[in-house]
């Protein structure tokens, strides 16, 4: 169970620190955004959290949580529509693609505190099994 639970902890901190990466090359974001028609990926009944529109004007990239796209993954998934990322964890600037970020998340709480221009992300998954969540926060 400590195993699992440091594993999953690393794998989250990777996560958080995607969406920092992604955040750090916008220009604006949005919260609980509206799904768009205009949008590169379809969300597949899926719930956006996070629409980040890039400072190259670009596509925003978006995350989503909801089903999974096939039945390897456990419980909901968070995906992310954006271009595709190089070996050293840039984005490659090509074809939006929707992909799995995460999984068996039971929560990713997105928030924005007043007047500063941060949000601040509550990330919570299931172990495997069983009723006990791992938890992770972060600021970006």
């Amino acid at each position: 169970s400590l195993a699992q639970s440091l594993l999953m902890k690393g794998v989250q901190r990777r996560t958080l620190a995607l969406v920092k990466q992604d955040l750090n090359q916008a220009v604006a974001w949005q919260i609980d955004p509206s799904p768009s028609a205009d949008w590169p990926c379809p969300l597949a009944g899926r719930r956006p959290l996070l629409a980040i529109q890039p400072r190259n004007g670009s596509n925003p990239v978006v995350y989503a949580l909801g089903t999974a796209p096939s039945a390897i993954w456990q419980g909901q998934v968070l995906m992310r529509c954006g271009p595709a990322f190089d070996l050293n964890g840039r984005s490659s600037g090509g074809s939006y693609q929707n992909r799995v970020v995460l999984d068996a998340v039971d929560s990713f709480g997105i928030s924005q505190p007043d007047v500063l221009p941060l949000l601040k992300f509550d990330l919570n998954q299931r172990l495997p099994g069983k009723d006990r969540l791992v938890s992770s926060s972060g600021v970006g």
